[in-house]
């Protein structure tokens, strides 16, 4: 059994030779030349609706949005899998913490245990239905178990973990749950509450010694939106940036069970405030907009109109976002899945700014926007051979790009492609860092100058 160990950050050096960025077409798959497939997990097409995506060590966690439901462990050196947690419940935005995995269950079920069906119309009205978070022990990987789970009002879409753990009086973290107007509606104290009249996020606290005694402790409003989508935070500078469906904002954290709003990011060409994420040094802000929920038309047509794009803000004072520029792929995608979706920032010790985001039939994108003005693709996969990439997050961590794909349509193929291994070659990159954890809407990694 391989033990989950954390330590000490350590430099990662890459290729120092840049490759230019130009199309390459080596089989049917579309890519840069300096972006090649270096490995596949797929579990022979059985693992085919993949969500989000954690990392701890050398195990990746694989999110597993509703068939099975639940995540899959995977090996990131032999790309096999270590366990499984299948437990029904769909979106499964996953997080983890040493032996400790989080999992988002946002749709009513009859109950929280792993057998239970989704809830009837009945239930959901009644307020009786169960929706929130999955706490499950991987202590054995090969057979994690569930230990906790914590209802939360309107379910949980997504959730960020902000650790506490500095002091050994209480170590402990706080979950962030995002949750908002998507399915049913549920209230554990008020039956009836309906999710467009939402309003709130759910803050958890998680006591490590005790994780079975984890529970909600506060629900800060964030008016005037409905509820959020994804939050990011920064501990380093105790911000977060929350993506809130009709607007981004910014939040003082310094408290954590109570966050502040500092200022409110609105933007009438973004239609779906989806995912944000700091430049290393916390001074600007990557908002992405999932246009009509991945599903609206055009998708992406080339050119660089603002359509389900990337949004570049300075926030180097949080209460005065400035807008610097968008970003959208140019290549044309004629299937309406293909805007911006899950993306994460690499850890730089320079002042060098890349990220790296899914664009679901769109592929993935590596994109250099140090000068936050004039975003710069450098780099790019999209698989067409065998089976279209539909990539749901797309994320960089030790060196290498996973990418979690989506099966949209089950009854139209026998197979999927799982998830996808990246590696890039290109002199921006020589001094990312290889952390040795990533929750992505956590970003530990700070670079002060």
């Amino acid at each position: 059994m391989k033990k989950l160990v954390i330590s000490a950050l350590a430099v990662l050096l890459l290729g120092t030779v840049g490759v230019p960025a130009g199309q390459a077409t080596h089989n049917a798959d579309v890519h840069s030349e300096n972006v090649e497939l270096v490995g596949n997990f797929n579990d022979g097409g059985e693992y085919r609706q993949g969500s989000d995506i954690a990392f701890w060590g050398d195990y990746v966690i694989l999110g597993n949005y509703n068939t099975p439901g639940g995540f899959r462990i995977v090996d990131t050196e032999s790309l096999t899998e270590v366990g499984q947690f299948e437990c029904p419940g769909t979106q499964a935005d996953v997080s983890v913490w040493k032996h400790l995995v989080f999992v988002s269950v946002d749709g009513p079920r009859s109950g929280p245990e792993c057998g239970a069906p989704s809830a009837t119309n009945d239930q959901v009205a009644a307020g009786t239905a169960w929706e929130g978070l999955r706490i499950v022990s991987i202590k054995d990987p090969a057979h994690p178990v569930q230990i906790q789970t914590v209802a939360t009002d309107c379910g949980s879409h997504t959730h960020t973990l902000l650790p506490d753990v500095k002091r050994k009086k209480h170590k402990r973290l706080w979950v962030y749950i995002g949750s908002y107007p998507l399915t049913g509606h549920y209230a554990e104290n008020e039956a009836g509450t309906e999710c467009n009249q939402h309003g709130i996020i759910s803050v958890i606290k998680v006591p490590l010694k005790h994780p079975r005694k984890a529970k909600v402790v506060t629900e800060p409003a964030v008016g005037p939106a409905v509820g959020c989508h994804d939050i990011t935070v920064l501990p380093a500078l105790k911000l977060a940036a929350a993506a809130c469906i009709t607007e981004t904002q910014m939040w003082d954290i310094s408290k954590p069970a109570n966050p502040v709003i500092l200022s409110h990011i609105e933007e009438d060409q973004i239609q779906i405030h989806h995912s944000t994420g700091f430049s290393n040094d916390g001074t600007t802000v990557v908002i992405s907009d999932e246009l009509g929920g991945a599903e609206a038309t055009p998708g992406c047509t080339g050119g660089n109109a603002p359509i389900g794009a990337m949004w570049f803000y300075d926030v180097t004072d949080p209460e005065a976002p400035v807008q610097k520029s968008f970003w959208r792929i140019p290549r044309i995608e004629t299937s309406a899945l293909c805007t911006a979706h899950d993306f994460n920032v690499v850890p730089m010790r320079t002042d060098q700014d890349v990220l790296v985001s899914a664009w679901y039939n769109g592929g993935t994108t590596i994109v250099d926007f140090t000068d936050p003005a004039a975003p710069t693709e450098i780099g790019f996969y999209n698989a067409k051979e065998e089976i279209i990439t539909d990539a749901w997050a797309s994320y960089f961590y030790q060196g290498r790009i996973y990418v979690n794909n989506f099966d949209e349509d089950l009854t139209t193929s026998s197979m999927s492609r799982g998830m996808d291994v990246l590696e890039i070659t290109d002199a921006s990159l020589v001094d990312a860092v290889s952390l040795k954890r990533l929750n992505v809407a956590t970003q530990e990694f700070f670079y002060a100058g």
